[in-house]
């Protein structure tokens, strides 16, 4: 007893001043990088919609964070919610693209999207959980001899098998098509990286999304700060978590189209971003061309890229052949600067 007084007696006001101050500079770091309304022990899953999130000032936004799972659907598909499940990862997460019977042709733009992912650096294990989302029975009928995970999502009334003239009506319904199945994904419980099939996998793209934003978005031009809206967002490469408020602005954005109906799907985000911003607390990161580029601002610094997107080029013809050249020179790149 005397022992353990007089060890007391020995540490003296400075030592537990310098306890003190340690657990009082690990809560404010805690505080600081982990806010309450981001914090989980799931990275991928901390604002999931098993999670109530943190409450707003008005109730519209309350209506947003609530701890019931699934609300009510307008559309359902047992096909691609079991594709879902099969091809998701174990923290139910999936990569899905879109492609019509033109961008499935045989030594075409599917084919050489496919070959990215092997001749990437370590990423051919994403073709695990990629699903690939067909518009036509052509298209699917390909899909199937050369993928897992293939999916029909025929259009009733367009004819989405053909190379569409940008802008076109059936073009505006192929883009407008994926937002459904975007909003059906995350009603499902998983979170989701789409990617356009014209868009190259050389590294793995996730270690540029930060799960602490609702969406991650790429840019067509990117202007130096990630949360800058006046970024020119290009919904060929988004990334969203499965949260009652990206599942609200899924609806709402889709619902936009009626207010401006020649327009396609990024377009609308664009017009209506600041609304989503207001209205939701819609919280987007834009992703540096730098690491996700493409030909409107084109960089190619084969040593920071991860994903390079052939938009800003019209034509199916010129696409492949603008893209093609960029995955040779990856292949030059890599055999130089990468080991096997």
């Amino acid at each position: 007893m005397r022992s353990s007084e007089s060890m007391e007696k020995r540490k003296g006001p400075v030592f537990y001043y310098v306890i003190g101050t340690m657990i009082l500079a690990a809560v404010l770091l805690v505080r600081l990088f982990y806010p309450a309304s981001e914090r989980s022990t799931d990275g991928l899953r901390s604002d999931c919609l098993s999670a109530k999130e943190q409450s707003t000032t008005t109730e519209d936004m309350e209506k947003l964070h609530t701890k019931i799972l699934v609300p009510p659907q307008e559309w359902h598909d047992d096909n691609f919610a079991l594709l879902l499940q099969k091809a998701a990862t174990d923290d139910k997460r999936v990569i899905l693209t879109d492609v019509n019977a033109a961008f499935a042709a045989p030594n075409s733009m599917l084919d050489l999207f496919l070959e990215s992912f092997h001749n990437g650096d370590n990423i051919a294990h994403h073709l695990d959980h990629l699903i690939i989302v067909a518009m036509d029975q052509t298209a699917f009928e390909k899909c199937q001899s050369v993928h897992r995970y293939c999916y029909l999502n025929e259009q009733p009334g367009s004819d989405l098998s053909s190379e569409k003239v940008y802008m076109s009506k059936d073009y505006v319904d192929l883009v407008w098509s994926k937002v459904r199945l975007w909003q059906f994904t995350l009603e499902q419980g998983y979170s989701f990286l789409f990617t356009d099939v014209d868009a190259m996998w050389f590294r793995d793209p996730f270690r540029h999304i930060s799960f602490y934003a609702d969406m991650t978005i790429a840019a067509d031009n990117f202007y130096g700060n990630p949360e800058d809206h006046n970024n020119n967002p290009n919904t060929g490469l988004v990334f969203a978590k499965p949260t009652r408020k990206n599942i609200e602005v899924m609806k709402y954005w889709r619902e936009a189209r009626k207010r401006f109906p020649p327009l396609h799907e990024q377009a609308v985000y664009d017009l209506i971003k600041y609304e989503l911003v207001s209205k939701f607390d819609l919280k987007v990161q834009y992703v540096s061309t730098e690491y996700w580029g493409n030909f409107c601002q084109p960089r190619k610094d084969f040593s920071k890229i991860s994903v390079f997107h052939a938009c800003c080029v019209v034509g199916l013809e010129m696409k492949f052949a603008l893209i093609k050249g960029v995955t040779e020179e990856w292949k030059i790149y890599k055999s130089i600067n990468l080991k096997s």
